[in-house]
């Protein structure tokens, strides 16, 4: 089955690129994938995780983060619920060039080192993030003054207590000078921060000190994709966005993504999609993603 994508709500394409709410599943979640990160907290339940084919347990207390694009799904047994809080931010919050964009980077980067999506949180963490979440979760519905600052705020908390709960290395001389595949994660996030430009293996490996063979093997390990797949989803998930929120002619959404070609662009576009940019924004223009 071929994972389907989720565009997002047309928030995270917004100024404040940030959503959170409270889904209660009762049936199960087809593999997909989306072009945000996506954090979820489990709280009453259980189900089934699946993270680029990897099975993994999920109930209450269960903190799971997703970077773009890696392949999701969840499976509820016949007569079972699972209660999560689903937050989701864009992409332009995690390589934005101010310094709430460079500390959700760096958090993440700490996060995607360790090399697991999923954590079963401690009783005491999970103490504390709770009524984080509830927090959030009201400001993110008010209308109050100042509300969004709040929930900017009750996030970094969060992530501050994830951070030093279990997403650092105990060893912090382990993160100043990261091994093999934390620098792998920091190669993803800069392919994310620079999908636009002419990026190639050649020029990853002599900008990271790494070999090609060993940028393109880890691609696959890590990803689940190669490097130019990866790339090109990306480019062609941006191109979604820009399609349906703006109404830049579609050889200029081409161009902005990073093809250098329109009848490439064209050619990959209808291969993962099914169908030309242009029917794609007819097909969702003006609605809610």
């Amino acid at each position: 089955m071929i994972p389907f994508n989720l565009p997002g709500d047309q928030e995270l394409h917004n100024s404040f690129p940030y959503t959170f709410k409270i889904h209660k599943l009762t049936a199960d979640v087809p593999p997909h994938t989306h072009n945000f990160l996506e954090y979820t907290y489990a709280y009453y339940g259980s189900g089934t995780e699946i993270i680029n084919g990897i099975e993994r347990p999920i109930g209450p207390g269960t903190f799971t983060l997703l970077l773009p694009h890696q392949v999701h799904q969840i499976r509820i047994d016949r007569g079972q619920e699972l209660h999560l809080y689903i937050g989701a931010i864009g992409l332009q919050a995690i390589y934005g060039s101010d310094e709430g964009a460079a500390s959700f980077s760096d958090i993440l980067l700490r996060a995607g080192t360790e090399g697991d999506p999923s954590y079963q949180l401690e009783d005491e963490l999970s103490g504390q993030l709770l009524p984080i979440f509830k927090c959030m979760h009201q400001e993110i519905l008010s209308s109050r003054p100042l509300s969004q600052l709040m929930f900017i705020t009750k996030l970094t908390e969060a992530l501050i207590l994830l951070e030093r709960g279990c997403f650092a290395n105990k060893d912090m001389d382990t993160y100043r000078t990261p091994n093999k595949k934390g620098k792998m994660w920091e190669i993803i996030l800069y392919v994310y921060q620079h999908f636009r430009d002419d990026i190639k293996l050649e020029s990853l490996a002599e900008r990271f000190y790494l070999s090609v063979p060993h940028i393109s093997s880890s691609f696959k390990s890590m990803i689940g994709d190669n490097f130019h797949n990866f790339l090109e989803k990306i480019r062609i998930s941006h191109a979604c966005s820009l399609l349906i929120s703006s109404n830049e002619p579609v050889t200029s959404v081409c161009f902005e993504v990073g093809f250098t070609s329109y009848a490439t662009f064209s050619r990959v576009f209808r291969a993962r999609l099914s169908m030309t940019p242009s029917d794609y924004r007819k097909l969702n223009h003006g609605s809610k993603l």
